[in-house]
């Protein structure tokens, strides 16, 4: 499967496993935090919760945590 560089580099922000907020992925991504940064984070995320590489995580589905699948992408 090919994987943006967006893609991938969400992979590695979310690689040692913990949940991840959207303010932790823009941090990731050396961006400000802004009224959009929800926007950035799952427009990102939209296609790997498809090809289920990441799932939605928390109490309140507030965050994104890697799967076994999503660390295996990142190895590739």
């Amino acid at each position: 499967m090919k994987l943006s560089g967006d893609e991938f580099q969400l992979l590695q922000i979310l690689a040692d496993g913990h949940r991840k907020t959207y303010v932790h992925i823009v941090k990731g991504f050396g961006q400000p935090l802004t009224p959009l940064a929800p926007t950035f984070t799952n427009r990102i995320a939209k296609r790997l919760l498809k090809l289920k590489l990441v799932i939605k995580a928390g109490i309140l589905r507030d965050g994104y945590k890697i799967t076994s699948e999503g660390l295996a992408a990142l190895k590739d």
